[in-house]
């Protein structure tokens, strides 16, 4: 028997101070609700219980930010019934002037009407606000309206037809033309000059494609404002097509802010010219070679360097600098035979493939077949280059694939993107040769292969004026009315926890004032007068209902959004608090046994602890 150390009183001690413990924990849990109160109670649980908290807490708050945006969107679009009411009451009034048997003095007293609720327009566009932030703000360079009437100018190509439009902030109604400033002489020149002669051009220069467009009619509709500031896209073509897979309609914009008079010269005539040949030549193989172009009916489609490079052979390889190393050395040559600058030529070649540099190689590879399809002997001339590209055109028109044209006739030297790409890195020579004959004919020029040689300069590449005998003429003018318009900033909603860009939802805000609808000019002081302000009025009607359609679709989609919200924040806190928040009942279980185990470990300490009395017995005898 040992009385130094009660092993039996220790081990009793060591259990109760364990059940202590544990009914400590117990009580914690019952009392904050929590099943972790601490790292050490489930550091995985923690963890992942922190992190669905956090997403918990955004998703909250971007459901807010959804009603929020829903709020901001019914306080636009109860701005616009209102405008509405208005417009409607413009309608009647024009309507009512427009009739014979009022007098001038009744027409003033509308007219005097029709400038109150154009000012009351104004101010509602000016003042509407949310939160400070205006709800129909200004149109700067990143927006403006997308017109307020369209001019259609008929021209006709012996049999074939090509429709011009373009967008002008202008008007007319009754066969009277209205001045209303912006860019109308720039698009006049474009419509009445420029892209008759570039059309024409084309079809001279490629035979096939004048053939291959039959008597369809194409229609080409130009809009002149403001795209993407002066820094940004020159013009651009954008397409739409019928049912029967061919394009019918061709819509080039051209940035007001780089082109901003019609009577330009050097350099802004040189882009103009160049980039509007550029998109008529896309406009004309669109058209013609759908299915290569889109990669449609099964079709090959055609790789960027050509359509790009073809392209250029249209407006140009050299005036929007894309070549401008080709230049320099041009610059330096005495004469086409002159080979002094052939290795920097070489140099230059190697510097990029052909789908590297799409509008420079791939204008200089587009030429090089064009040549090579056309004989590849002789001087380098224009008429050579487009002989042969039209022989391609001919081919691929007939059902052959691009390169197996190409392949045929240069007569296996190209078969593919590939050879033509090791043309280009070993500096072969002859193709060194033809860049330089090439650069050299095309010295202070564009390097085009229509409108009178490479040689012409950027500013005469689709003719300085209309060229009477053309067989393009304007035969006619109408109107008619878009409704379309542009947005003049953006804003965004944020309905998601993270910052991946598709839980932004984008708010687009529309200038909306009297001068946005094109009613600045709009009264009924006379007949004339009336039946514009009909015209106008109805196109307001029209861009204020785009907008209504706009905002109203959009409120849908929030309350969608809200609602989809709504079911992941359910979802995610019921996980999360299957992780972290105590199970009550397993609890209470817990916290009565350890209850009777505490109780146990009492009594049985109290019997542990008498065991060494047995030793006074000893000691008694």
């Amino acid at each position: 028997m040992r009385i130094q150390h009660n092993i039996a009183s220790m081990n009793v001690h060591r259990n109760l101070k364990g059940n202590n413990s544990s009914i400590g924990k117990t009580l914690e849990k019952l009392s904050s609700g929590y099943r972790i109160n601490r790292a050490g109670d489930d550091a995985a649980g923690l963890a992942v219980s922190e992190k669905m908290r956090a997403q918990i807490t955004g998703l909250k708050q971007a459901c807010q930010n959804a009603d929020d945006g829903i709020s901001l969107v019914q306080t636009v679009e109860g701005a616009l019934t209102e405008v509405h009411s208005m417009l409607d009451r413009m309608m009647e009034l024009s309507v009512q002037s427009a009739n014979g048997t009022y007098s001038d003095d009744d027409r003033s007293m509308m007219n005097d009407e029709i400038k109150q609720i154009k000012s009351e327009i104004s101010r509602i566009g000016n003042t509407a606000t949310f939160n400070s932030t205006r709800l129909f703000p200004e149109a700067g360079v990143n927006g403006s309206r997308e017109g307020v009437s369209t001019y259609k100018y008929t021209l006709d190509l012996t049999n074939k037809i090509c429709e011009v439009n373009y967008i002008n902030e202008a008007s007319t109604a009754g066969g009277v033309s209205r001045s209303g400033g912006g860019h109308r002489d720039l698009a006049d020149k474009i419509a009445g000059e420029y892209l008759p002669n570039a059309v024409n051009q084309i079809i001279q220069a490629f035979p096939s494609l004048g053939t291959a467009i039959g008597n369809d009619k194409i229609d080409i509709a130009i809009e002149i404002r403001n795209i993407d500031g002066s820094n940004g896209t020159l013009a651009y073509a954008s397409y739409s097509y019928n049912v029967n897979g061919k394009p019918f309609n061709m819509k080039i914009r051209v940035d007001a802010a780089d082109f901003t008079d019609a009577s330009m010269t050097g350099p802004d005539a040189e882009k103009l010219e160049s980039t509007l040949a550029h998109e008529l030549m896309h406009s004309v193989m669109q058209y013609t070679m759908t299915d290569q172009m889109s990669g449609r009916g099964g079709s090959e489609k055609f790789p960027e360097w050509f359509v790009e490079g073809t392209a250029q052979l249209a407006g140009g390889g050299f005036p929007t600098n894309w070549n401008a190393g080709l230049e320099q050395i041009a610059g330096s040559l005495t004469g086409a035979g002159d080979t002094s600058k052939d290795t920097a030529v070489g140099d230059y070649l190697k510097q990029y493939s052909v789908a590297g540099r799409p509008y420079g190689h791939g204008y200089l590879a587009s030429a090089y077949i064009g040549y090579l399809a056309s004989g590849g002997t002789g001087s380098v001339t224009d008429t050579a280059i487009a002989r042969g590209m039209d022989e391609i055109f001919k081919e691929v028109m007939n059902g052959n694939s691009l390169y197996g044209a190409i392949s045929k006739l240069t007569n296996g030297k190209i078969k593919s993107e590939s050879d033509l790409n090791q043309l280009f890195s070993s500096a072969d020579s002859d193709l060194v040769k033809f860049v330089r004959e090439l650069s050299f004919a095309s010295k202070g020029g564009a390097g085009s292969v229509i409108a009178g040689g490479l040689g012409t300069g950027g500013g005469n590449i689709i003719g300085s004026q209309t060229n009477l005998n053309s067989p393009f003429q304007v035969v006619d003018k109408a109107v008619f009315v878009p409704s379309e318009i542009l947005s003049a900033k953006e804003i965004y909603l944020m309905v998601g926890s993270d910052s991946d860009v598709h839980n932004l939802i984008s708010v687009e805000l529309y200038e909306m004032n009297a001068d946005a609808l094109g009613l600045m000019g709009t009264n009924v002081l006379g007949d004339e007068d009336a039946l514009f302000a009909i015209e106008e009025v109805n196109t307001a009607i029209d861009m204020v209902s785009f907008m209504r359609g706009y905002y109203g679709a959009l409120q849908n989609r929030l309350e969608h959004t809200v609602s989809n919200l709504g079911n992941v924040i359910e979802n995610l806190s019921a996980s999360e608090s299957r992780i972290r928040d105590t199970d009550m009942a397993k609890s209470m279980m817990e916290f009565v046994r350890g209850q009777i185990l505490v109780q146990s470990s009492q009594s049985m300490l109290a019997q542990a602890n008498q065991q060494p009395n047995a030793v006074l017995q000893l000691l008694g005898a």
